[in-house]
């Protein structure tokens, strides 16, 4: 994007939610289950939090280290308004952290060396962007946005003013009441379902425990009424294997239900894991053949440009009714969400007319 924005001024810090004093001069942050206490002029694990003059500040608030504008495919979100373009806005930092993360420039960095430099772009003027360009909403991608949650509410909260959507890219590792308050204001939430086990969790990201990340994803549908994709990054060696396939698939379909689109994406070596492989080819098509013996409805193969399970095949008739070429999506076998030739409900989010 090319819209040039304030130039850096001098930075004000603003105190951070959720948070709360500790022993011994420190404050204990509660915006995810990492619980980090964190001292004077330190920063929590994720490196976009930290402690000044007794309080806990956003290191992030208004400064997005990545301005895009992407096909909202993209993320991947491909039930929700297919063929829109949106805003996506990262920071520095992460909580969760993986270790083959291809964005680790931004998200392992420190917010407190790096965001200084960058130029702030307030919730109003994120706004006036998108609408400038054309675009459908914004999206939260390339780190975890929990890290920034005040800025991605405000921000989620001056699209919905002004009709635009929302979308929220996360593993879902946050506390519950940092949840409900983001929760509000986001329309989609694309879970990264990151292994089968607590182990592989461990071994892929600084998790120890998913169950918040799990129960994250089952409230943002259940109790925020966001429409919910499944995204699984199939590694080599750790999570590829037939009992996790299965078990990731099972857990899509009982806890968010059938319906939910699970997207097996292709690993590509980076940071940490740079001495694997990619995925094989045949690998995720056997992953796409498990969700579906699985009974999951919606099953595709991501990161595989040209792939045929990138397409969408009404589980009705057959038909193929969305195809998704590169960058266009030709969505000529949908009516209103339904499937043009027998009607079937393809559990799709469109635009209103």
């Amino acid at each position: 994007m090319s819209d040039s924005v304030a130039q850096p001024a001098v930075r004000v810090l603003a105190q951070a939610l959720f948070w709360e004093e500790a022993a011994g001069g420190k404050v204990r942050c509660t915006l995810c289950p990492h619980l980090c206490l964190v001292g004077e002029n330190e920063e929590g694990l994720c490196r976009a939090r930290g402690v000044r003059n007794g309080c806990m500040v956003g290191l992030t608030y208004a400064r997005p280290v990545t301005i895009i504008s992407d096909e909202i495919e993209k993320k991947p979100l491909f039930h929700f308004h297919p063929g829109t373009r949106a805003l996506s806005l990262g920071c520095y930092g992460c909580n969760v952290l993986c270790t083959g993360c291809q964005n680790w420039q931004i998200s392992h960095a420190s917010a407190r060396t790096e965001t200084s430099r960058l130029p702030e772009l307030t919730p109003a003027q994120a706004v006036a962007m998108a609408r400038k360009h054309k675009l459908s909403g914004v999206a939260f991608t390339y780190n975890d946005p929990a890290v920034w949650i005040e800025y991605v509410h405000d921000v989620c909260a001056a699209f919905k003013e002004a009709g635009l959507y929302t979308a929220f890219i996360t593993a879902g590792y946050l506390t519950e009441p940092a949840l409900d308050y983001v929760g509000e204001v986001v329309d989609a939430f694309k879970f990264d379902l990151k292994g089968a086990t607590a182990e592989q969790w461990a071994r892929l990201t600084k998790v120890k425990d998913p169950t918040p990340a799990y129960e994250s994803a089952v409230r943002a549908k259940e109790r925020h009424g966001c429409h919910v994709e499944v995204v699984s990054n199939i590694v080599p060696g750790l999570n590829d294997d037939e009992a996790s396939l299965q078990a990731m698939a099972r857990w899509v379909r009982e806890h968010l239900g059938p319906g939910t689109p699970w997207h097996v994406t292709r690993f590509m070596p980076d940071f940490e894991l740079s001495y694997l492989p990619p995925t094989s080819i045949k690998t995720l098509e056997r992953a796409v053949r498990i969700g579906k013996d699985a009974g999951l409805r919606f099953v595709y193969v991501g990161n595989v440009q040209g792939h045929a399970a990138r397409h969408t095949v009404c589980p009705g008739c057959g038909r193929t009714v969305m195809r998704r070429g590169e960058p266009k999506v030709e969505c000529s076998g949908v009516e209103r969400g339904l499937c043009a030739a027998c009607g079937e409900d393809l559990g799709l989010v469109e635009a209103e007319d």
